[in-house]
């Protein structure tokens, strides 16, 4: 495709100022008819977001001129041409050298023709000289030498080691930079599995079994939303980590339950599988559009026995009590790097404190509208003690009538995980499990208000 890196670097710029890769990429993609420019992109676009750190050192290395004095179109267009030099053995130096200028010199205006000079320079100097990049040593310094190979900023860094020390850290950074998986989770409201496995070899997908029944990782497919399993309502796209939330707070048929943040609604949707439609789910959310996109999704699911409201869970009252509270709410998402890896650069030390008290929040004032000997799950997509193990800590503190679960039992039941963990609470860890990052801890009402 003519200007593929233009249309590439023009995305780049878009995420730089607050898109979302993933929908970004999804829209982008929907432009593009050949299925290897469609390839290229992705792997550019997610590449270069994936290793930004890493390609400013070496842009830094071999550049007189500071980035932050650079042109945002520029520096952009340099980190394109220097992630297919160092990391897409496929494509020549020339073409990738030719392209990444060809980028900025179509996106910038022609007075601007000593810009497109020096992008041209910096590339054919990093394609000559490249070999003498050195990076830092683990003995100079653990923190600068998993920043700059990972690329991940050394806060990350730092609290990851902190957390986890050196070997467990190097595994979840090396996860985080590898491509998101697509996992399908199979719907039998809408068909048998046998049918639900006959189509998708009808379609050619190549697939695999996960860690939970029901889910298939993908292993071969161009556009997983336009199967014939897809549009019959019988998958849904959902991370296995995400799948076990649900399966954790085992629902059972005519239950209540609430669903606290409920969009997009692929546990609300989960949950009423499990429950086999029966009951009810009451499922919250603050906004009125991501309320529609669980409507949509419930619709296409064959769902029936949810009810929507849009409400702010921090103020909801409801003088109903609950079976079952699921809790997956709000947080900093530093699990899923692989699918969002944007997450590094857009975050911080502060975000981490914001999401604590706003889960804090949001579970204190719904703590009360569950039955004795009902179960909440709590659970996030992010690798932080402050939204996890402090906060769940801080809850049962100031609340005596809750008690922790053993949820190790029911991980026996619901999963093929075969994982030693001494807590009673659990942290997935990428590099340890092959899925997202993610926490849970399952807490049970044991006496009335």
């Amino acid at each position: 495709m003519k200007n593929l890196r233009s249309k590439i670097l023009k995305a780049l710029l878009r995420v730089e100022s607050g898109s979302y890769s993933n929908l970004l990429l999804d829209s982008e993609l929907k432009k593009i008819k050949d299925q290897r420019d469609k390839n290229l992109f992705t792997e550019i676009f997610y590449g270069v977001i994936r290793n930004k750190l890493y390609l400013d050192y070496v842009i830094e290395s071999f550049s007189k001129t500071p980035l932050h004095k650079m042109d945002k179109e520029v520096l952009t267009g340099l980190r394109i041409g220097v992630y297919q030099l160092f990391f897409l053995d496929k494509i020549p130096a020339r073409a990738a050298i030719y392209e990444s200028v060809e980028a900025v010199k179509l996106i910038l205006p022609a007075s601007r023709k000593g810009a497109v000079s020096f992008t041209n320079g910096v590339l054919r100097n990093i394609n000559r000289k490249g070999n003498e990049l050195t990076l830092p040593t683990k003995t100079e310094s653990k923190k600068e030498y998993l920043s700059v190979k990972y690329s991940y900023p050394i806060w990350i860094i730092k609290r990851f080691l902190d957390q986890y020390g050196f070997k467990k850290t190097e595994k979840i950074l090396k996860a985080g930079n590898k491509r998101a998986e697509v996992i399908y989770r199979f719907n039998p409201l809408k068909m048998e599995k046998n049918e639900f496995e006959r189509l998708m070899d009808q379609d050619g997908i190549k697939y695999e079994n996960t860690f939970l029944d029901s889910f298939y990782r993908l292993k071969e497919v161009n556009n997983p939303a336009e199967t014939q399993v897809f549009k019959n309502g019988a998958a849904y796209i959902q991370g296995t980590s995400a799948g076990l939330a649900s399966l954790l707070l085992d629902p059972k048929e005519n239950m209540s339950v609430l669903d606290l943040a409920a969009a997009p609604g692929g546990k609300t949707t989960h949950l009423a599988v499990l429950m086999k439609n029966s009951g009810q789910i009451t499922a919250l959310d603050v906004s009125q559009s991501r309320l529609n996109l669980i409507r949509e999704n419930i619709e296409r699911l064959g769902v029936k026995n949810v009810v929507l409201k849009m409400e702010d869970a921090v103020k909801y009252q409801d003088s109903k009590k609950y079976d079952r509270i699921l809790a997956d709410l709000p947080c900093s998402g530093l699990g899923l790097i692989a699918s969002k890896p944007e997450i590094k650069w857009e975050k911080s030390e502060s975000v981490i404190k914001q999401m604590a008290s706003l889960q804090y929040d949001i579970l204190s004032n719904n703590l009360s509208k569950l039955k004795p000997g009902g179960k909440l799950l709590y659970s996030t997509c992010t690798l932080s003690q402050e939204e996890n193990q402090d906060l769940i800590n801080r809850i049962l503190t100031e609340n005596n009538n809750f008690e922790l679960v053993n949820i190790n039992k029911i991980l026996e039941e619901v999963s093929a995980l075969n994982l030693k963990n001494e807590n009673k609470y659990l942290e997935l860890l990428p590099g340890e499990v092959d899925s997202e990052g993610f926490f849970y801890a399952l807490l049970k009402k044991v006496e009335s208000d």
